[in-house]
C-alpha cells in the first residue's frame, strides 16, 4: 500500500511539469499492465469480486498517491522552477533517458523496435513541443482563478481540462501539462491545484469538474492503450520508447545558462541518471 502512494506521488508530481509524462512514470515503476489491466477490470462483467476488490484497492491507494503528488510538488515545483529551472528539468531528463534500456528489456524482451513507429512517436514530440509558448512563466494567482465566473462553458473547460490531464497521466511519453500549455490551460490547472489548500468553494468546486474529467480521460486512455498493447504490442511499445526519448530531450533547456548554472545542471543531470542506474542495479540484484 505504501509502495503504491509513493508511486502515485511520483505520478502526480510528472504530471505538473511541461515535458514530462505521468504515464513514463508509471512504466518506469514497473506496474504500467498492472495499472491498465486494473482499470479494465472495474469494467469488465465476467470477473470474479476478489479480482474487482484488489484492483480497486491499487487505484485507490495510487490515486491517493496521484493527489498528494499533484497537490505538495505543484508548491515546490513552483518554488524549483522559479530558483533552479534548469537544474529541475536535466534531472528529470537524465533519468527519463538513462531509463530507456531497462525499460526496453522489461516491456519487450528480445524483440526489435519498429523503427517507423519509434519515429512517429519522436515527431509528435516534437511538434508539440514547437507548438509550445516560448513564454512559460506565466502564473494564475489566487485571487484570479476565484474571479472568474463559474458558467457553463467554464466547467465544460474544466471537465476538458480534466480529461486531457487523466488521458496523459497514463499514457508514457505525452505530457499532459504541455498540451495544456499548448492550449493555453496549464496555469488554469497548476492554479486550482496549488490552491486547493486554500478550501476556498470556488477553488474546490472547480477542482471537482477537473477530477470529473480526469477521471474519464483515464478510463477512455486506459481502455485504448490496453486494446493496441494487445493487438499491436510491438508498434505501440515502440511508438511510446519515441515519445520518451524525445521529450526527456525537449524538456532541456537551451538558454538561460551562466558557469554555475551550467555545472549544477549537469551535476543534476548525472544524479537523475545515477539515481535510476542504482535503481535498476538492484531490481536486477
Amino acid at each position: 500500500m505504501i509502495k503504491n502512494i509513493i508511486g502515485g506521488i511520483m505520478i502526480g508530481a510528472a504530471n505538473i511539469i511541461p515535458g514530462v509524462s505521468g504515464g513514463t512514470i508509471i512504466v518506469l515503476l514497473g506496474i504500467f499492465d498492472k495499472t491498465m489491466s486494473s482499470i479494465s477490470n472495474l469494467f469488465k462483467l465476467k470477473i470474479s469480486f476478489k479480482e474487482r476488490l484488489e484492483s480497486l484497492k491499487f487505484l485507490l491507494t495510487l490515486m491517493i498517491g496521484v493527489g498528494i503528488g499533484l497537490v505538495v510538488f505543484a508548491k515546490i515545483l513552483t518554488f524549483l522552477f522559479e530558483k533552479f529551472p534548469n537544474q529541475t528539468l536535466l534531472c528529470f531528463s537524465g533519468l527519463i533517458l538513462f531509463s530507456l534500456p531497462s525499460l526496453k528489456k522489461q516491456e519487450m524482451k528480445d524483440k526489435k523496435i519498429s523503427i517507423v513507429s519509434f519515429i512517429l512517436g519522436m515527431v509528435l514530440i516534437l511538434a508539440l513541443t514547437l507548438l509550445s509558448p516560448s513564454d512559460n512563466n506565466l502564473t494564475m494567482t489566487f485571487e484570479e482563478i476565484v474571479s472568474k465566473n463559474m458558467n457553463f462553458m467554464y466547467i465544460i473547460t474544466l471537465i476538458l481540462l480534466g480529461m486531457i490531464s487523466g488521458g496523459a497521466m497514463i499514457f508514457p511519453g505525452i505530457s499532459g501539462s504541455m498540451i495544456l500549455l499548448i492550449l493555453g490551460w496549464y496555469h488554469l490547472f497548476k492554479g486550482y491545484v496549488a490552491n486547493v489548500t486554500s478550501f476556498d468553494p470556488k477553488i474546490i468546486i472547480g477542482l471537482l469538474f477537473i477530477a470529473v474529467g480526469v477521471g474519464i480521460g483515464i478510463i477512455i486512455s486506459a481502455k485504448l492503450t490496453t486494446y493496441l498493447l494487445k493487438k499491436h504490442r510491438i508498434g505501440t511499445m515502440s511508438f511510446i520508447f519515441g515519445l520518451i526519448l524525445m521529450s526527456s530531450i525537449t524538456i532541456i533547456p537551451l538558454k538561460g545558462y551562466d558557469l554555475i548554472t551550467l555545472i549544477t545542471s549537469i551535476i543534476t543531470f548525472i544524479l537523475g541518471a545515477a539515481f535510476v542506474t542504482i535503481l535498476e542495479k538492484k531490481k536486477t540484484s
